[in-house]
Formats: C-alpha cells, sequence, structure tokens
C-alpha cells in the first residue's frame, strides 16, 4: 500500500471510528431514558394498587358494585329513598349538572338562592324547565304539578301534607291541649315554676337591682279555695301543664316576696312583671308559655293567631296598666335602699312611706294589703286566689324577723283571662259581653264552657299519599327547596365518575342528606351510611396489565440497544486494530522516503 493510500484510509478508519463511539453513546442515552421510563412504570403501577372507589351500599351487604355517580344521587329512586342527596359546595350551595343548572335558570332561581319560602308558581316554572330540558318527560312533569307543593320539604318536613281546618269544643280543645302539650318546664322558654329564686340566672333587671329574692313560692288551692300545700325556696320542680292551669280543681297562686331586709315591694312588683309578660333580654314568659302552648294545639290557622296576640295583649294590659312600677323600681338602682338601708337617705324618699309607688302597686294591683309590722305573706297569696290580676302586700318594718314584702297572682286566673280574650276576639270585641278587669274574681266575666257554644278552629293536616307521582313530586320540591333556600353553582363536569370522586375525596365538595328531623345537613362522603370506600380492582387489574405490557416493551427496546452496542463495540476494536495496522504503514512509508532523499 501506498503512502497516499495508507494515509486516506487511516482517515477513513478515523471517522468511522467516531462514527461507532458517538452512536455507541447515544444508545447509552436510550437506555438511561428507558430505565427512567421503566421507573415511572412502576411507580404508577404501585400507586394504582392502592385506587379505591366509591360505591353505593344501600342495604349494608358489603358487596355492593353500584358506582356512585351524579344520577344516582340526584335522580329519584329506591336507592336514596326518593330524597335527592345533593352534591354541596363549601358553601353548601346545590352542585348543579348543566341540565338541572338550565332549569334553575329558566325558573329564574339566581344563584344566591331566594329570601323566604319560594311560591307554587315557581316551583312549577322548575318543574316545566326540568321537562324541556330532558330531565323528566312532560308527562311526569304533569303529574308532579298535580301533587300539591310541599315547601316545607328538607325544610323540616319529610312528606307533603295538605291543611285543612275543623271546629271543636273546648272539651276537645283540652283533649288536644292534654295530647300536643307538656308542662311548664317544657316550653320553649327559660320561665318555669322550678325557677331558682336564689339564682337569678340572667334575669338582668333584677340582677341590676342586686335583688336575687330569697323567697319565691306557689300556693296550692283546691276549687273551695283551702290550700293544701305550700311550696316555698322554689329549688325543685313543680311540673304544671296548661290542662291544670284551666281546670278549677286545683289553683296556683304564684308568690314574690322581698329579700330578708329589702324596704319596699317595688321591686317584687316589676319583676313578676317581667316574669308574666317579658322585657328586653328576657328568653321568655309566662305569655309567651301560654301562646306556645295553645298555638301548639290549635295549629297554624291565621286567625287563631291573631286571638292568641290579642289575647297576650289582654294580659299585658292587665298586669302593666302603665310604666310607673318599672320607672320607680329602676329609680332605685344602685341605691342600698333595696336591700334594707335605711340610711340610704335617697331610697328612703323614694321608698317606705312615699305615696308615690304606693299609687303606682296600687294602679297595677287588684288590691293591697298595708301593714305596718307583722308578717303579710297569707294574707297576700289568700286575696290573690280570689282576684284578676296581682294582689300586694306592703310591711313597713321588714327588716323584722319574717315580715315580708309580698305580690302574688294566681295562674289559673290569668289563664282564664287569656283564653276568655281569645273567645272574645273570635265572637267579635264589639259585642263582647266579657269582663276581666282588675278586682274581685266575683265581679269578673269571664269564657264559660259549661254556658257557652262556641268552637275552636284548629288546623288538621293529612300526609299526601306515597304513589310514584307523590313520590317524584317529593323527590323534586326538596330539590328545588334545597336550590332555593341555599344556592346553586354549575359544573358540567360533575356527572364525571372520576371527577366527582375527586371531589369528594380531596374536600372539595360534600354529601348533604335528609334527616329525621326534616332538615339537609351537610357531611363527607366517608360518614355517608350508605356509600363506601372499597379497593378498585378493576383498576388495579388494568394497571397491572398496562405494566406488564409497558415493561415488556421497555425490555425489548433494551435488548435491542444491548444487541446494538455490542455490534458497535466489536467494530470500533477492529478499527483500532485496523487503525495502529495503517498507522505503522504510514510511518515506515514516511521514514523510508527520508532516507532515500538523505541518499
Amino acid at each position: 500500500m501506498g503512502l497516499a493510500a495508507a494515509q486516506a484510509r487511516l482517515l477513513t478508519i478515523t471517522a468511522r471510528k467516531a462514527d461507532c463511539e458517538f452512536a455507541s453513546m447515544s444508545l447509552s442515552h436510550q437506555k438511561l431514558a428507558l430505565s427512567r421510563d421503566m421507573e415511572n412504570v412502576s411507580n404508577d403501577y404501585q400507586n394504582a394498587l392502592n385506587s379505591t372507589k366509591l360505591v353505593y351500599d344501600y342495604y349494608g351487604s358489603g358487596d355492593s358494585d353500584i358506582a356512585v355517580d351524579y344520577d344516582l344521587l340526584m335522580t329519584p329512586s329506591v336507592y336514596n329513598d326518593y330524597y335527592p342527596k345533593t352534591i354541596t359546595d363549601s358553601k353548601n350551595r346545590v352542585i348543579l349538572n348543566s341540565s338541572l343548572a338550565a332549569a334553575a335558570r329558566a325558573a329564574g332561581i339566581p344563584a344566591e338562592g331566594l329570601t323566604g319560602t319560594p311560591s307554587s308558581d315557581v316551583r312549577n316554572a322548575f318543574v316545566d324547565a326540568l321537562a324541556a330540558t330532558g330531565v323528566i318527560t312532560p308527562a311526569k312533569a304533569a303529574s308532579i304539578q298535580a301533587v300539591t307543593y310541599g315547601n316545607t320539604i328538607g325544610l323540616g318536613a319529610t312528606t307533603n301534607v295538605t291543611q285543612g281546618f275543623t271546629e271543636v269544643t273546648y272539651d276537645e280543645l283540652v283533649d288536644l291541649i292534654t295530647a300536643s302539650t307538656g308542662d311548664m318546664s317544657t316550653a320553649d322558654y327559660g320561665l318555669t315554676l322550678s325557677y331558682d329564686c336564689n339564682d337569678p340566672g340572667g334575669r338582668a333587671y333584677l340582677q341590676d337591682l342586686g335583688l336575687g329574692g330569697d323567697r319565691m313560692t306557689v300556693s296550692v288551692y283546691n276549687e273551695n279555695g283551702t290550700r293544701d300545700a305550700l311550696y316555698d325556696n322554689m329549688n325543685e320542680d313543680i311540673n304544671i301543664s296548661l290542662k291544670d292551669l284551666l281546670s278549677s280543681d286545683t289553683q296556683y297562686v304564684w308568690t314574690i316576696q322581698a329579700p330578708n331586709g329589702a324596704a319596699t315591694p317595688i321591686t317584687e312588683a316589676a319583676y313578676m312583671q317581667q316574669l308574666i309578660c317579658g322585657a328586653e333580654g328576657q328568653e321568655g314568659s309566662f305569655t309567651d308559655y301560654l301562646i306556645q302552648m295553645f298555638g301548639s294545639a290549635l295549629g297554624g290557622v291565621s286567625a287563631n293567631e291573631a286571638a292568641l296576640q290579642y289575647a297576650a295583649n289582654a294580659i299585658y294590659d292587665l298586669v302593666y296598666p302603665n310604666s310607673k312600677v318599672q320607672d320607680i323600681a329602676n329609680g332605685l338602682y344602685n341605691t342600698s335602699y333595696v336591700n334594707g338601708s335605711r340610711h340610704d337617705r335617697e331610697g328612703y324618699d323614694r321608698g317606705e312611706h312615699n305615696q308615690t309607688f304606693r299609687d303606682a302597686l296600687d294602679e297595677m294591683s287588684a288590691g293591697s294589703h298595708w301593714k305596718w309590722k307583722g308578717t303579710t305573706h297569707d294574707t297576700v297569696a289568700n286575696n290573690a286566689f280570689s282576684s284578676v290580676g296581682a294582689y300586694v302586700s306592703y310591711c313597713g318594718d321588714a327588716g323584722n324577723g319574717k315580715n315580708k314584702h309580698s305580690i302574688s297572682i294566681n295562674l289559673n286566673t290569668l289563664t282564664q283571662v287569656f283564653l276568655t280574650a281569645f273567645v272574645e276576639y273570635q265572637e267579635g270585641i264589639e259585642n263582647s259581653t266579657y269582663s276581666y278587669n282588675r278586682g274581685s274574681i266575683g265581679e269578673a266575666v269571664l269564657y264559660d264552657p259549661e254556658h257557652s257554644d262556641f268552637k275552636f278552629t284548629i288546623a288538621t293536616q293529612t300526609e299526601v299519599e306515597s304513589d310514584e307521582d307523590n313520590l317524584y313530586a317529593n323527590f323534586y320540591d326538596a330539590l328545588f327547596n334545597q336550590i332555593c333556600t341555599n344556592g346553586w353553582t354549575e359544573n358540567p363536569q360533575i356527572e364525571n365518575v372520576e371527577y366527582m370522586t375527586d371531589l369528594f375525596k380531596n374536600g372539595l365538595a360534600f354529601i348533604s342528606s335528609i334527616a329525621e328531623d326534616g332538615y339537609y345537613y351537610q357531611g363527607s362522603y366517608s360518614t355517608d351510611r350508605s356509600i363506601l370506600e372499597v379497593s378498585d380492582d378493576s383498576a388495579i387489574a388494568v394497571a397491572e396489565a398496562k405494566y406488564n405490557t409497558e415493561k415488556t416493551k421497555i425490555e425489548n427496546k433494551e435488548d435491542t440497544i444491548d444487541m446494538k452496542m455490542k455490534n458497535l463495540d466489536t467494530e470500533i476494536s477492529s478499527l483500532t486494530t485496523e487503525y495502529e495496522s495503517t498507522k505503522q504503514i504510514v510511518t515506515k512509508a514516511i521514514e523510508k522516503s527520508f532516507k532515500r532523499y538523505e541518499a
């Protein structure tokens, strides 16, 4: 081989060797990339092994495979007991798919909801829109609209009822009262006859005056006016029902006495006024109790509500003829006189022999007993038994032993006045022959059921039948009520099971279900008794198949790369050997040339 040919061959070998080395390096990088791909495939597979899904286990069998999806929760069926399980966001707004959102929009329901109870017209417009958007058929819409709108379903009721009215006699009313009401301790107010007189417990007025009161009693009389028992220091429950207060067999006279040494009954009178008629900041009153108990038996009849308020006003006028008692009691604020200090000149001038406060007590009382010395409790209780309104005693020597200022009122008589005013309003005030002014009970003309043919109007409710049409109506009425009261938001993706499940798992969506009390409560999917989170075997199987497929592909690619890299290594080795041989030929040729020219 000549020098020129050897040099050309050397350059060719060098270029080819460089190409092979570059190709080998590229294949090495591809192999590293395949290693990363294999790692990702392995990680995906490991994650898939923990895959779970939500199933609807209505019967609690533990082997349900019914997937939790939007339609299952928001379409009436036996699986949701024909009550929507609303999907709600963090603001408790109902999440609607595109169809339901279009229906809400067409019915004019704003996203923030409506204020107050929606009308049946809006409900019917919503049902029409459900048919227009394909949620229900037009025939189903017509059958739903034929059912009375259940405006309380999901808002305190679980079934739809129709309201009617009927008339009952007094005796029938008393039976209803007995069935629907309890004693005073069951009323939704703080006032009961078991009230602890030694602890005002938040009665702002009495606390402000510093008067806890050491005696609050109930005297129990039979119909002949004979006292059967006397309950002192009212720290034990004395359960009295509204029926008891309507009865003449046993009557209850309530007495509030001044604390030991207190110098005036004004504060006790003012306190009794508040307990009977209420005051700002007070949880309830005896009048509130009467309204609640009578109202519970009579039901929601608008004419009854007006009559009950008229009766409450009659009690108020009886107990509060003017504001003088309260004004004078307020004037004793911060005076030690109310606690028995006769050296408090300011309090003395306003109390004790002050004719102004005596006149004020006389004006609000059915009668009064003024005595300089001696106990007056029995006198005031006995007189109150036969009086309409409160009866007051005044003892000028209040700091001496058992001498007490007292104010008493017959709770049975108050209740009879309330009932009389109620009947008076219903029969017509302008033609009234009743009289219940302060004074002797003998001078009063009260309602007497034995000599009256007056009938009481009460509300009746009939539960709507549970056929399919009514079940569907209940479902969409409950959904409609939730949309109107809590507002709504549209999410077109909510029907995608995986998307909805992710919202649940990440705490971005919740499930609101109706409870036995008829109200909807929001909770996590994990707390719903019908929803279980179980291992997603199908997802795991798919992941495993994908893993095996990807693994095989990667391994085949690696084998191909390994073969190519092996061939390149062989070629590079051969080229290296040839390169060295050719290089020696070139070197010897050059040396020979130099020797020729030197010669």
